[in-house]
């Protein structure tokens, strides 16, 4: 029981660093903007003279794709752990039932979602999304001594499989629509 509330402990002071980090970046990045220097450079830089700076494409809230796809991880591991333990105390399931594998199939579509929607925003984040969205199954692929002996990694790797799939789809649909139309 001590293990878990260090881990509750540290995943909880983790999530509010992240948070506070991105919320810093995020109000950073607003003040922030680019001027031209002469009447030149605002025709190149895509200033309209008394227009002022044209808006760039905002990552979603501000957040840039890295930290959307960490919130990702971290929204999916406190459903996966948190939201299931309390479900399964709450109704007395047992270990290693058929409960399990319905977490670990919400776990992925919640990251699959969200490779979705992060990569439809921003699709140059189609080549880190999965990855960091995924590192908490990972981590556990490479440093949990039993993980390939149970049977759980079929679903947590085909999770993997459908987190790729979302990404290439969302960062698809994402070229598709800023793309100009075309008469």
């Amino acid at each position: 029981m001590e293990t878990k509330t260090n881990a509750i402990v540290i995943a909880v002071f983790a999530l509010a660093l992240l948070v506070a980090a991105l919320i810093y970046k995020a109000k950073s990045d607003r003040k922030r903007r680019s001027m031209p220097l002469s009447s030149a450079d605002a025709g190149e830089n895509g200033h309209a003279e008394g227009k002022g700076p044209r808006r760039k494409n905002k990552y979603l809230l501000g957040i840039p794709g890295w930290g959307l796809a960490l919130l990702t991880m971290l929204l999916a591991f406190f459903v996966l752990m948190f939201v299931g333990s309390f479900i399964a105390e709450l109704f007395d399931i047992p270990d290693d039932s058929a409960a399990e594998w319905v977490f670990y199939m919400l776990y992925n579509l919640i990251i699959a979602g969200g490779c979705y929607f992060i990569c439809r925003h921003n699709p140059k984040s189609i080549w880190y999304v999965p990855v960091l969205s995924n590192l908490i199954g990972i981590i556990s692929a490479i440093y949990e001594p039993n993980f390939w002996i149970s049977s759980l990694w079929i679903v947590i790797c085909g999770g993997w499989v459908l987190s790729i799939i979302a990404s290439i789809w969302g960062a698809r649909t994402g070229i598709k629509r800023s793309a100009p139309a075309t008469i």
